[in-house]
């Protein structure tokens, strides 16, 4: 076969084009313009991927980035999330060592949307981001990212959209079956006893074709056994104290919290897509992909508290720029904490679509899709130590801060003297609720998400000023609760000991845990959930009734109707093609949850409903052969955490103002959600210029945008209605029922605004001595200003590195291939919260450097043609998370290690 992209690899995304599966006129029109490409062969290749990923973006009617398999069952990464970082503009948060969440242009994940062949998808956390760890990339075709709005894609985001696409087996036009299997291992070794750093993930992937090429069919099945260790830092904080220093009031380390993880996640996904097209006027195509998502985290450390605690400050510590840098403490009572923490995730997604007509005539769709998330968390802490609250065996310790990664301690007491340690509350936390103080806590937060979507379009091609005309109606119901595992929705259980006790044996224990990396040689270890389900803890209900608020539920329904028209036009000799179109959304919300004073609680419910107009309008001027001016104006929006308009609420009355007429002096004042919360909202305006070299020889490409947020979301005191809510047995009327609640509000907004630029290059470009190395980079310069209220300073939006590059060298021939990638991002804030706390965790993230590489060769002949072998390394110069307490970058606040990771693995497909 002469030089030419294979059509596996041009057509497997089908097209870029906006739509509502990927079945549309546009998207096929689109697919069938690709070109051959004569200069070098890329037939399954990187290469290859990166030629029809330029081709579908330099034919998409928008500003998109595209990412194509290299081959059915080989995207370039082992996570989708890995491979959707190195784009431009885009960049991930790192979640116990893998990407997970995607940040477009700045922003996080709940101002995009992630989209499944063309479909809203549900999220597992509270917020509205997508994990895109939930998806197995071997299952995936391609990733198309939508950076700008159009009228006829439903479903958008405000910073972006990312549409993960599954193969269309008629398009794929032949029969095929791939099989992989990779095993993996973590360079850190077994840091916990009971644990793994070896896993193994395999795929199968099977298409074909039928009924005379009128029945496609396309079954897949990834299993993942990822293993994971780090070692974990985190900092209480850092209280400026009165230590008699001068000058001022030095900082000093409140406490400790350090763990070392081992995490095991597995993945279990099916894809399955069956397509029938009997004649040209009809398609039917069923896709389906389920994931069984399990993940258990087994975390052991010491709790070490100090300045926050009976523990002592000790004279003649040493003082460095405002830092107590060299301390010793007296009479600490360490927590030894053998912890456990499990999350299920159940993910479902599936569509049908129909095509009546074809690109001659009038074309009708409809489609119909449904996506739908269980997720249930145990949470599970145990402890241990020399004595019961703060009685006993009390420690000193030397706590040095010159690391730069943490303390280091010097303990005198030995936690490894398994004879010396009992079960037992060293801190008498709890004390209030059981006798002796807590012996662990046990919490078990669930989660349901769920979305319906239903869509129908007509669009027909035009003769006159317009290039065609498209139409359409849509309806979204989507429903989402979050519930605590505590009787009537409170946070958790307390653990006691059986019979009163303050202390108990400690279990059949495992090896020691070694602590090296904080200074302490070892501790203690046992297995905590053999423990639990022995039935040996006590479990008592957390009886603070205030928990139940942050229970929720939030319906929402959108209606959405919409009209866009196609611009093909010249303006003198200049090729002129886009759209001009808009939305008109109607939303209507309601949250039911519980309002809690403390010692009653009461149901309440709320609804709010409002309309949204979205105008959008691009052009694209064809100003030479390969040479594209985009130019895109367009009202975005996107849709609240839903956490945030949760109604539930605390709340309290103050009977002594209850003769107040005044709101801001109201008996009524608490806090909580808001379900009124309305979308965050833009002006957003996007101008880019790419060239494309002749011969898929690579291209550059530069833009510039900027997003008026029209309006940002921050937590102010507003004047709500208490009417309904007890008054705490009081007597007295009060003159009014108006208070402030501090809720999530829709505040002034502020901008986002930045320049991105990517360079994709084939060596043999500039010379045949460079045939088969290539360049990919890709950066972005992004900077925000946020003025929620307009009396305060203007804030960088949470999320944003001003700074982002990525980089990938690559060269393969005669079936050598190999890569090197880096990922850059600058400071930002960010959001670290994983299992158990509720609501964002915001953190002062450091610059970081991600670092990999892979290495494989494919047969082309002989016995052993159509295997792959292949070996791959992520986080090579074991780049940490590395999260301050404001801008001083001594006081560290998390330092997580996670060491590399390695796999090695061999494909087949025939």
């Amino acid at each position: 076969m002469k030089n030419r992209l294979a059509v596996a690899t041009a057509i497997a995304l089908g097209s870029a084009a906006p739509g509502f599966a990927q079945s549309t006129t546009a998207q096929a029109e689109t697919a069938e313009s690709l070109v051959e490409l004569e200069a070098f062969e890329v037939t399954g290749s990187f290469a290859g991927s990166l030629a029809a990923a330029a081709e579908i973006k330099q034919n998409a009617p928008v500003i998109i980035e595209v990412i194509s398999a290299e081959d059915i069952g080989k995207l370039p990464d082992t996570s989708i999330a890995e491979s959707l970082a190195r784009l431009p503009g885009l960049t991930t948060q790192r979640i116990n060592s893998r990407a997970q969440a995607i940040v477009i242009r700045g922003m996080t994940g709940d101002f995009s949307t992630g989209l499944l062949n063309g479909r809203e998808q549900v999220s597992t956390g509270s917020g509205r981001a997508v994990e895109f760890d939930q998806y197995p990339a071997e299952l995936l075709s391609g990733v198309v990212v939508y950076k700008t709005a159009d009228a006829s894609l439903v479903g958008q985001g405000l910073a972006g959209t990312v549409d993960l696409r599954t193969v269309r087996p008629l398009q794929h036009g032949k029969r095929t079956v791939a099989m992989n299997a990779t095993y993996e291992w973590s360079d850190l070794g077994k840091l916990n006893a009971g644990s793994k750093d070896t896993g193994l993930n395999y795929s199968f992937s099977y298409i074909d074709q039928f009924a005379d090429g009128k029945l496609g069919v396309a079954i897949g099945y990834a299993h993942t056994d990822k293993p994971g260790q780090g070692e974990q830092w985190n900092a209480w904080g850092y209280p400026n104290v009165d230590a008699g220093t001068s000058p001022g009031a030095p900082f000093v380390l409140g406490g400790a919290k350090p763990f070392v993880r081992s995490s095991e996640l597995e993945r279990d996904g099916i894809m399955a897509v069956v397509e029938y097209r009997p004649n040209d006027n009809f398609r039917s195509t069923l896709d389906i992909y389920t994931s069984d998502f399990n993940e258990t985290q087994l975390l052991r450390g010491i709790e070490i508290p100090l300045w926050w605690s009976s523990a002592q400050l000790q004279p003649g510590f040493t003082v460095q720029d405002g830092l107590i840098t060299n301390v010793r403490f007296n009479n600490i009572f360490g927590v030894v904490r053998n912890d456990i923490v499990t999350r299920d995730a159940d993910v479902f997604a599936g569509g049908w679509n129909l095509e009546f007509g074809n690109a001659d005539g009038w074309m009708v769709v409809a489609d119909l899709g449904y996506s739908k998330i269980k997720r249930k968390d145990f949470v599970l802490e145990t402890y241990s130590g020399f004595g019961s609250n703060q009685t006993g065996s009390a420690d000193s310790m030397l706590v040095s801060l010159e690391s730069g990664t943490g303390a280091v301690f010097t303990p005198t007491l030995d936690y490894t003297n398994a004879a010396a340690m009992r079960l037992t509350s060293p801190q008498g936390w709890g004390g209030d609720i059981v006798s002796g103080g807590q012996v662990g806590f046990l919490k078990g937060p669930r989660a349901e998400d769920e979305l319906t979507q239903i869509k129908v379009l007509a669009k027909r091609k035009m003769d006159g000023f317009f290039s065609s005309f498209e139409s359409g109606l849509a309806h979204t119901k989507r429903t989402k609760d979050e519930v605590e595992a505590g009787p009537g929705g409170t946070e958790g259980f307390f653990l006691s000991l059986p019979n009163g006790q303050t202390s108990a044996p400690l279990p059949t224990l495992q090896a020691n845990t070694s602590l090296s990396f904080i200074g302490i040689p070892g501790m203690i270890s046992y297995d905590p959930l053999a423990l639990y389900n022995s039935g040996f803890y006590t479990l008592t209900p957390n009886p603070n009734p205030n928990y139940v608020s942050e229970n929720w539920d939030v319906e929402e329904k959108v209606t959405l109707g919409y009209a866009q028209v196609g611009i093909d036009r010249e303006i003198g000799s200049i090729p002129v093609s886009g759209s001009l179109g808009f939305q008109l959304m109607f939303s209507d919300q309601t949250s039911a949850g519980l309002a809690a004073d403390g010692t009653s609680i009461t149901p309440v419910e709320e609804s709010h409903d409002y309309v949204d107009f979205l105008p959008s309008l691009n052009l694209n001027f064809r100003l030479a052969e390969g040479k594209f001016l985009r130019f895109s104006a367009a009202r975005q929006l996107a849709r609240q955490t839903m956490r945030d308009m949760r109604a539930g609420s605390t709340f309290s009355y103050n009977e002594s103002l209850a003769g107040s007429t005044d709101p801001t002096q109201s008996p009524w004042s608490g806090s909580g959600g808001n379900p009124k919360l309305e979308p965050w909202r833009s002006n957003s305006f996007d101008l880019s210029f790419e060239n494309y070299f002749k011969d898929g020889m690579g291209y550059w490409a530069v833009g510039a945008f900027f997003k008026d947020l029209v309006s940002y979301t921050y937590t102010q005191n507003t004047i709500v209605d208490f009417t309904g809510l007890p008054t705490g047995g009081s007597t007295t009327t009060p003159a009014i029922f108006q208070g402030l609640r501090s809720i999530p509000a829709n505040g002034s907004g502020g901008n986002v605004r930045g320049i991105e630029v990517t360079l994709s290059l084939p060596g043999e470009k500039f010379s045949d001595a460079l045939k088969g190395f290539g360049l990919i980079v890709g950066g972005a310069y992004v900077q925000s200003s946020i003025q929620p209220d307009l009396g305060n300073p203007e804030t960088p939006i949470p999320g944003l590195s001003e700074k982002v590059l990525s980089t990938t060298l690559y060269y393969e021939r005669k079936g050598f291939a190999a890569r090197l990638s880096s990922r850059y991002r600058s400071d930002y804030r960010g959001d670290i919260a994983t299992f158990g706390p509720r609501g964002a965790v915001f953190r002062n993230l450091q610059a970081e450097t991600v670092l990999d590489a892979q290495i494989s060769y494919a047969f082309s002949d002989g016995p052993m043609k159509g295997f792959t072998v292949l070996a791959q390394a992520y986080n090579l110069t074991d780049e940490p998370l590395f999260a301050t307490q404001g801008y001083d970058t001594r006081l560290v606040q998390d330092y997580q290690r996670y060491g590399a990771q390695y796999s090695v693995g061999v494909s087949y497909k025939f």
